[in-house]
Parts: structure tokens; C-alpha cells; sequence
């Protein structure tokens, strides 16, 4: 398909806040996709359009296909033939169900629309067929869309491949930009004609009740989902009822896209489960906090049902989607309910990876269980966020302590591939961007050609062929605040308690710690601390147990040595009671050390590790040896006085030199 040269007039979502529209040059297909005329019929005709497939059975043996058309066709029909063949076979007539939609138009505020679903069934296993949608209109004329296409699934398959989106809304509520959308869908398919189908994960567009958005999302991905099944994630944007993201059911998505109907009581549409090859994937409904803000029930429900979904599953493979991060990697914006709740039913079965959207990024975990690391794959789940696929962008995003790897998304919208071949998985993540935003965008940058940025293999015949991870513990313990990783040497520890500084918390939230009151400030809740929780009078220096007791979340990541701060608001009081606090800095040395003069060291689990030379770099190499262990003395504030051969020093959790007596 030849591509040109047109100007388009765009907008893109910078952080929480979106600019006004500006000019540019793309490279777009044809049109561009960003629409704003629409009329009391939605821009709906008698001719059956807006045509997606999806499976609501046996992919092997059914087809489901859903239309809409103008609400005064009262019944439509699919035909269908084995492609190369000339005998069509007609399903019966299919009532619609009407669909009302806000219009996002100030003179006609809401439309009407029929939508259409039907499952054709007794298909042939890995067969091709052809198909076309017939509408009849009120003087009954049959209106009939254009020749499609599908395939089946063959029998007994072990091979799936799935094109992967994040988030592909516009960004802007008043803008139905989708033409960065339609770029991203095309090309991916383009690239991977041999998909058995596509996912969104999520924030589809902007605003779910506004069907200018929904005209736009649909006509993106024409040619594309009309062809091979799409089997979509819901978003919090698909609740929004308006530019003020007043939220409700999310009507509009539930009915457009057919989907299996075996999710828990009230939740039908959104969340389900379905096989395709040897792979079971699931889908949940993350959006408690707009659909029932503050219940827990809303998520425990659809975390009940996964384990027993789960517990039923007999697939070599399991992948999990839902839209909201658990491992996040905005600044500060968390999901702890979702990962309090779902995440311990997904561990406990060892999902393999769970797909996310929400944070606009691309980053992989490494394999978690219970909030602990690991590099083997056979120990936890990894957890994938998909980056974006549309027009929004965040410029907040950073790489945290959990994530093996992490991607930007700010220069440009991505896709992933993911590959299951009997017993290895690959994932690999691709950025492509022909639209030139430089003017308005300072990251942005061309991807004129599908370039991968990430590349991911779990291969269970074979882990030795799985992607290698490094998990390197800190050896000196780091402060992590909201995932995020402190550069300087900040905690202190002392009688194996640890210490850091509030005001360092403070400032990563724009918060507030007064050091007279002890007061830490943070998303408009206080924290009040005791002079028993500080290090000999410090207001710098306050135990972290101290923390987690004025109900902060801190947890000690022993995988990497780091403590993890973070406001989550799922401290109970039930839990403060139960905790003992923590232990730090417990040395107890097995292996024998040589410490010369001018040396520096650090305390670990095993003893003092030392290496020669100044600075901050750090090497275990040549750091033991069959000598003498190190003594320790002392315990000294928050430092361990060592002796060896006439040498005394100081040593804590940070580099510290020893010198001569």
C-alpha cells in the first residue's frame, strides 16, 4: 500500500495534562482517523459495519461475528462459504439489541445504533471461509458489507500467536485522535498476517460513552478485526461517560464485543476465560475504583472465580490480562487492591506472564512470588506492561526496582508478538511511528519500519534457552520509594534496625516533613512519629519499623537488599498488630576475610566483604580468602567495630574505610 504525505491535526497527552491541538506531517495510509460529524444514528447505515470478530465457543468448530447498523434494520444475517467454493450458507435471521450512546456533540448529545451478534458453529477445524454480513432495511432492500475472511483453528494445535496492544486511546477527550492507532494496528498486522488474533488491553478510547471516539476506534482497525478474532481487555477510560470521566458500567464496550460468558455473577462481558492452543488465557476487570470505588468485593468476587478457573486449567501455558499495573511504572500511581487481590490467586497457580496496560511503557518483571525475585522462571510469574498503541503518552515513567527491563514509550507507540510453539514462549515488543509530533513533542522519534526493542523467551522443554536474568543484591541496603530506586547510600542500620530519612520520602511525593513535630505529609495524610523511633535523637535517622506502623507499606526485598516504601492505604490495623519489625544488618560471619590497610568494606550476611581502593565501585572479586575471619568487637551506633592483625575500623551497611589503629 503506498503511503503520502498529509497534514493531520492531532493532540497529544503529555502526563496528566493535555495540550490543544497542533499541526503536523504523517505519513498515514490513506485518511486520517479523528472524525468529529455525528449524527442521532451514530453514523450508523443500513449497510452492516463496525464488523468484529471474536470467539464465544470452540474456536476449532465456531465463528462469532458482531455488526451494527442503523436502528431501523430489524434483522441481518451472516453469509458464509469454505473459501473457494460457491454455495453460501445463511444463518438465520439475527434480532439486534439497541445500543444509546452519548455523541460527545453539543446539539446531538446522544444516538441510537442496533447491534448485531451470531455464532456460527459446525465449522471445519483449520479450515478458511469466507463471509459477508446482509442487513435489511425498513422497505426490506438487503444492504451487504464487503467479502471477508476467517479461519478456524485446526485440531490438536500447539502453535498460537497473538498481536498484543496497550493502551490505543486518543488522550484527549474533545479529540478522537486514532489515527496513531490505526497506523500501530495496520502495521502489526501487516508484519504478522499469520495472527490468530489480537488483544487490547484496555483504554480503547478515550471516553467510553462518547461514540465519535468509538467511530474513530473502529474505522482504525477495519481490515484487521474483521479478519482474525479480538478477544479486547477492558480500561478504566471505557467506564467514562464524559470529558469529566464520570464513570459507569461500560455499556458500550460490553455491547460490542461478544465474548465468552463464563466470568462470576455481574461481572458477564468482562471477564472470562478461553483456550487457544495450548495456551489458556483469562481476562479480568480491574476498574474497582470506577466501578465500585472502595468495595473490595468487586475484585475478591473475580479473584474467587480465577482460582477455581484456574484450578480447572489443564494448558501448558497460562496467560493472564487485565488493564491496571500491579507493577507499575508511573511515579506514583499504584493499584494496590488490584495486587493484594488477584495477585496471590495468579501466583499460587503460577501463571507464566500476565499482560498489562494502563501505564503507557513496555516493562517486564522478573518472576515473582509472594513480592519476592527470582531468575527462574519456574518460581513466579512474570508480569508484562504493553506500552501504548495510540495517541497518549505519559513523560513520568522510569524503570522500577521489580522490572528486568523497561522501555519509554513517550518517542513512540508499540506492539508486542507473542509466540507459544508447543513448550517455549517468546514475547517480542516492537515500536513503530511515522507521525512526526517533534514540534510538540521533544521524544518524539521515527520508526519507519517495525524495530524491536525487546525480546522475551520462557522455553519450559528447555530453560536453559530462556532469557537470561541478573539479580544482583545491593551491597549496601538501598531505599526505594513508589519502585524507585534511590541513588544515594541512605539507610543506616544499626542494632539490626534500619533508619532513613522521611524527607526523602517527602520530596519524591512533593509532601512535606517537618522535623520539630516529626511529621511526615504525604497525599494529604500525616504521619507522626516518636523520639523513640529515631536513631539517637536524629530526625533524619527514624526506624523503618516506625513506617510501617503509622501504616506506610514497607516491605525488604532481601533479593536485592533494598527496602521498598510506598503508600498503598492497605495497612490494616490488624496487620500493624501482628508485626514484629524487621531485622537488618544480622551479621554473623562464616567466611574468612582479609582485611590490609586502606581498605573499604561492607557489612553483608556473610560478614564484611572488603576490595582495595578508594571510591564507590564494588567488587567481590578477590574480596575472600582462606585467612583469618574478621572480628567484630562492637556494635557502635550504627557502625560495627572489626578488628584483624593490629587493624581496627568501623564497618555498617555503606562503604567505610579501615585504617590502621
Amino acid at each position: 500500500m503506498k503511503s503520502k504525505f498529509l497534514i493531520l491535526s492531532i493532540s497529544f497527552a503529555i502526563a496528566a495534562t493535555l495540550t490543544a491541538s497542533t499541526s503536523y506531517i504523517t505519513m498515514a495510509s490513506v485518511v486520517s482517523y479523528n472524525g468529529t460529524s455525528i449524527d442521532a444514528n451514530l453514523n450508523a447505515t443500513a449497510t452492516p459495519e463496525h464488523i468484529t470478530l471474536s470467539w464465544t465457543g470452540n474456536p476449532t468448530t465456531t465463528q462469532t461475528i458482531t455488526w451494527r447498523t442503523i436502528s431501523t434494520d430489524t434483522k441481518s444475517k451472516v453469509q458464509y462459504r469454505v473459501k473457494g467454493t460457491t454455495a453460501w450458507t445463511t444463518s438465520t435471521d439475527v434480532s439486534p439489541k439497541l445500543l444509546t450512546s452519548g455523541t460527545g456533540d453539543e446539539n446531538i448529545t446522544t444516538g441510537i445504533e442496533n447491534i448485531f451478534s451470531t455464532t456460527i458453529t459446525g465449522l471445519t477445524p483449520g479450515t478458511i471461509y469466507e463471509y459477508q454480513v446482509i442487513g435489511v432495511d425498513v422497505s426490506s432492500k438487503q444492504n451487504t458489507s464487503s467479502l471477508s475472511s476467517f479461519k478456524t483453528e485446526k485440531s490438536n494445535n500447539t502453535k498460537t500467536k497473538v498481536i498484543v496492544f496497550g493502551d490505543s486511546q486518543s488522550g484527549i477527550p474533545n479529540n478522537p485522535e486514532y489515527t496513531p492507532w490505526n497506523n500501530t494496528i495496520q502495521e502489526a498486522y501487516s508484519q504478522n498476517k499469520d495472527a490468530n488474533f489480537v488483544v487490547n488491553m484496555g483504554d480503547l478510547v478515550e471516553i467510553g460513552q462518547n461514540y465519535q471516539h468509538w467511530n474513530n476506534w473502529f474505522s482504525a482497525a477495519k481490515g484487521v478485526i474483521d479478519k482474525i478474532p479480538e478477544m479486547p481487555v477492558q480500561g478504566n477510560h471505557e467506564t467514562y461517560q464524559n470529558n469529566n470521566s464520570d464513570s459507569s458500567s461500560p455499556q458500550n464496550f460490553i455491547s460490542q464485543f461478544s465474548v465468552p460468558q463464563n466470568g462470576p455473577y455481574g461481572h458477564i462481558g468482562q471477564t472470562y476465560s478461553y483456550d487457544y492452543g495450548n495456551v489458556h488465557f483469562v481476562v479480568l476487570d480491574s476498574q474497582e475504583d470506577e466501578e465500585a470505588p472502595g468495595n473490595d468485593s468487586f475484585l475478591k468476587q473475580q479473584a474467587s472465580w480465577l482460582n477455581n478457573d484456574l484450578t480447572n486449567n489443564k494448558q501448558k501455558w497460562t496467560i493472564v490480562m487485565f488493564h491496571k499495573t500491579p507493577y507499575y511504572n508511573k511515579a506514583t500511581r499504584n493499584n494496590p487492591s488490584v495486587k493484594d487481590i488477584f495477585t496471590p490467586v495468579i501466583e499460587k497457580h503460577h501463571v507464566d506472564v500476565v499482560f498489562n496496560g494502563h501505564d503507557h511503557g513496555v516493562s517486564r518483571t522478573y518472576p515473582i512470588n509472594s513480592n519476592n525475585y527470582y531468575k527462574n522462571y519456574s518460581k513466579g510469574t512474570v508480569y508484562y506492561v504493553t506500552g501504548r498503541s495510540g495517541n497518549k503518552y505519559y513523560t513520568d515513567l522510569n524503570k522500577k526496582i521489580w522490572d528486568a527491563t523497561f522501555y519509554d514509550c513517550q518517542d513512540s507507540p508499540a506492539y508486542e508478538v507473542v509466540s507459544v510453539v508447543n513448550g517455549k514462549l517468546n514475547i517480542a515488543a516492537y515500536k513503530y511511528n511515522t507521525i512526526d509530533t517533534i514540534a510538540s513533542n521533544k521524544n518524539n522519534k521515527m520508526y519507519n519500519t517495525s524495530t524491536k526493542i525487546d525480546d522475551f523467551t520462557i522455553d519450559k522443554d528447555n530453560p536453559a534457552k530462556s532469557t537470561k536474568l541478573k539479580l544482583t543484591a545491593s551491597p549496601h541496603t538501598q531505599l526505594t520509594i513508589a519502585g524507585t530506586i534511590q541513588k544515594e547510600n541512605n539507610v543506616f542500620v544499626s542494632k539490626n534496625k534500619a533508619y532513613v530519612d522521611p524527607s526523602l520520602i517527602a520530596k519524591y511525593y512533593k509532601g512535606t516533613y517537618d522535623v520539630n513535630s516529626l511529621t511526615l505529609t504525604v497525599n494529604e495524610l500525616s504521619y507522626k512519629f516518636k523520639q523513640t523511633d529515631l536513631l539517637k535523637g536524629d530526625s533524619s535517622k527514624v526506624n523503618v519499623d516506625a513506617l510501617f506502623r503509622q501504616g506506610i507499606d514497607v516491605k525488604y526485598n532481601t533479593a536485592l537488599n533494598s527496602i521498598l516504601v510506598d503508600f498503598t492505604g492497605r495497612i490494616t490495623p490488624n496487620m500493624i498488630a501482628a508485626f514484629k519489625g524487621f531485622t537488618f544488618g544480622n551479621v554473623k560471619p562464616s567466611k574468612p576475610v582479609v582485611v590490609h590497610k586502606d581498605q573499604y568494606g561492607v557489612v553483608t550476611g556473610d560478614g564484611v566483604r572488603i576490595r582495595t581502593g578508594a571510591g564507590t565501585q564494588y567488587s567481590s572479586k578477590g574480596a575472600f580468602a582462606l585467612e583469618t575471619k574478621i572480628k567484630i568487637l562492637q556494635a557502635e551506633g550504627s557502625f560495627y567495630k572489626v578488628s584483624h592483625s593490629g587493624i581496627t575500623g568501623y564497618v555498617s551497611n555503606q562503604y567505610v574505610k579501615i585504617t590502621a589503629k
